[in-house]
């Protein structure tokens, strides 16, 4: 009996890991359950960086009825989700204003921790980036999971990569140093 129930473990766990979103930012979806961001673009369909997608594509949520900021919350962003109807506004001006990175250290820039870069935008830390993933290796603002995968994790400019912003997309709570600090410094 004791192997049936590893075998059903086994597959109840096979099943949780691939329910998560592999799509990388721009990429097609039609939930945010597709995306490794936890946001596919209200408008556009397209994978976002969710902090990104509540300024300049009217939220997160394709396929549902109104917008959401579940994953720029988990991420700590504190402003307003958008309505139904600030979603529905054309993204003409998102678009004009073209890609928002800049070089060095401007409004949008790297080093100014402003957190309003966005993905593939330079950045010299966490603090840079609108979804709080500044890549380890490549000194880009990048999706906090893929990132994990493709660049050694985010945290460019500290002496180890963390996943901070990957645990906060999924739901999980852990400090910089993992979850057994975390709970020696709680107890």
């Amino acid at each position: 009996m004791a192997p049936l129930l590893k075998i059903a473990a086994l597959l109840n766990l096979s099943l949780y890991v691939a329910a998560q979103g592999t799509q990388f930012i721009t990429g097609a979806c039609t939930a945010d359950a597709d995306c490794a961001s936890a946001c596919c673009g209200f408008n556009s369909g397209k994978c976002a960086g969710p902090v990104v997608a509540q300024q300049r594509d009217g939220g997160c949520g394709f396929g549902n009825p109104q917008p959401n900021a579940d994953a720029a919350i988990a991420l700590g962003f504190t402003g307003a989700a958008p309505s139904a109807a600030a979603a529905a506004a054309p993204a003409a001006s998102s678009a004009a204003a073209g890609s928002g990175t800049t070089t060095g250290s401007g409004a949008t820039g790297a080093g100014n921790g402003a957190g309003k870069q966005f993905i593939t935008g330079p950045c010299n830390s966490d603090a840079d980036c609108a979804n709080s993933c500044c890549g380890f290796n490549s000194g880009k603002c990048a999706g906090a999971i893929v990132a994990q995968e493709r660049d050694g994790g985010c945290g460019h400019g500290d002496a180890q990569p963390n996943d901070i912003a990957a645990q906060a997309l999924r739901g999980q709570r852990m400090g910089k140093r993992g979850v057994a600090l975390y709970r020696n410094d709680v107890n």
